[in-house]
């Protein structure tokens, strides 16, 4: 493996498909507070966005409307 980039993004926007599955949106995590962890990630990555649509019910069950989670980004060889 590679060398990877880890960034941390807020859920902004769960948006629920009546089949099951749906859309997921999410921002870089905010921090004006130099003692807070988000702010490092907010000085590195201060503007973004990724948009998912995740047709798996349980997959998309995982993601909660203002949690944060990291993103991992990893060549792919």
């Amino acid at each position: 493996m590679g060398e990877r980039v880890i960034a941390k993004f807020t859920v902004v926007r769960k948006q629920p498909w009546t089949a099951g599955g749906g859309e997921v949106n999410l921002t870089p995590v905010y921090s004006e507070d130099p003692n807070h962890k988000n702010k490092k990630f907010w000085d590195a990555t201060p503007s973004g966005s990724i948009q998912m649509c995740i047709n798996n019910p349980v997959a998309f069950d995982r993601f909660e409307e203002g949690a944060e989670y990291y993103v991992e980004f990893t060549k792919a060889e």
